[in-house]
């Protein structure tokens, strides 16, 4: 059973969301911990930037990830429209793992990447 968020888990892990392909072929983690703060890395997994939700934001990525119910979503669904050079996401919440393509995210699932702080360092507002 996962841990409730709280004081305690506040150095734990709260999502983990990974974004693969593109035109590029481009990969990048954004690894957010219970109290906000968060942890970019990039394709061979080093850091490449580092910071810290403001309290309303990650107060809003919770309840996103509590609406986007990960725990009832197929790990990998499956039968949306294919777009090449399109994104596929990984989400890590609460032991569960799910993962799907840029045009199949579910509008809770696009919430959650809405609060999150951009994939990419030089990502403009």
């Amino acid at each position: 059973m996962p841990v409730s968020p709280g004081p305690s888990s506040a150095l734990e892990r709260l999502v983990t969301v990974t974004r693969t392909g593109g035109y590029a072929g481009k990969a990048a983690t954004l690894a957010v911990k219970g109290d906000g703060s968060w942890t970019r890395l990039d394709r061979q997994l080093n850091p490449a930037g580092t910071g810290k939700l403001p309290a309303d934001r990650e107060a809003k990525l919770r309840t996103a990830l509590a609406r986007a119910d990960l725990p009832h979503l197929p790990r990998f669904p499956t039968g949306g429209p294919a777009v090449f050079d399109g994104f596929v996401y990984t989400f890590v919440h609460g032991g569960h793992e799910v993962t799907m393509a840029q045009e199949s995210l579910t509008p809770a699932l696009r919430a959650v990447l809405a609060e999150l702080p951009p994939f990419e360092a030089d990502a403009s507002p």
